[in-house]
């Protein structure tokens, strides 16, 4: 049943947010984290090793929940309080920051960040040896796009890339495959 005002669709025909559909994704996988991880790491080529414990995070403020775990202050060490990352996977000897994009494209001032990102996750405490990644996970689309259109060195920052439409075809969901179509839509062409 729809709502009237909606044109009698769901909100999930609607929305473009990617904390959405990472919120459907977190919902596919996090009772197997260690599963995605290993499907992460080989789909999007990560030099990492899969094996051992892993587990996953949903809208993550590493520094600030970190920190605060131990008793410090994100504040306190120079460190963006509210950075959130859109999924984070923990593993044993990895953090994997996944930052994912549905209907817009990286940038790279944002980009720059997840680069000072892996360094600063290094410098905290008991967490030098840490193999940290970056992968961005948005349309194939867009991907293909970049290659042909993006500005050079616009996805350099990442460690691995991987689209909607992989994700879709791994974690069959129509609302997954959705994100991979948003991408450069032009207004109300999707409903």
């Amino acid at each position: 049943m729809g709502i009237p005002y909606l044109k009698n669709l769901p909100w999930s025909r609607w929305t473009r947010d990617e904390r959405y559909f990472c919120s459907i994704l977190y919902s596919q996988t996090h009772h197997n984290p260690a599963e995605f991880a290993s499907w992460l790491i080989r789909a999007s080529t990560l030099d990492l090793e899969p094996a051992g414990n892993w587990d996953l995070g949903y809208e993550v403020c590493f520094y600030r929940d970190f920190l605060w775990q131990l008793g410090g202050s994100a504040k306190h060490n120079d460190l963006p309080t509210k950075r959130t990352f859109d999924l984070c996977l923990f593993g044993e000897r990895a953090l994997i920051v996944i930052e994912a994009k549905v209907s817009e494209a990286f940038d790279a001032a944002q980009n720059q960040d997840f680069g000072r990102d892996k360094e600063r996750i290094k410098s905290l405490p008991g967490l030098g040896d840490l193999e940290v990644r970056v992968v961005a996970l948005a349309s194939s689309t867009y991907f293909a796009n970049a290659q042909v259109y993006g500005h050079p060195g616009t996805l350099d920052i990442f460690d691995g890339r991987v689209s909607w439409s992989q994700i879709a075809q791994k974690y069959p969901d129509v609302l997954l495959d959705q994100a991979d179509r948003l991408y450069k839509l032009k207004p109300g062409a999707f409903l």
